[in-house]
């Protein structure tokens, strides 16, 4: 019988961040090895996060946060 160590990430992704994204994909997957794993796994749609409205509701957190700093 195999062994084999597996590794399931939960990345703090954003909605339409292709390259941050894929960079946090990338830092997982050295984690991973030099964790021992042969296999990692991730969520559907990790790439590109998740749909239009996650990126439009990113955008309101800021807003507020904003807001609130100045006010």
């Amino acid at each position: 019988m195999m062994l084999v160590t597996l590794s399931t990430c939960n990345l703090n992704q954003w909605a339409l961040d292709f390259e941050g994204n894929t960079q946090r994909i990338i830092e997982s997957i050295h984690e991973a090895k030099r964790q021992g794993s042969r296999i990692r796994v991730g969520p559907e749609l990790e790439i590109c996060g998740y749909d239009c409205s996650d990126h439009f509701l990113e955008g309101m957190r800021s807003d507020e946060a904003t807001l609130a700093t100045v006010i």
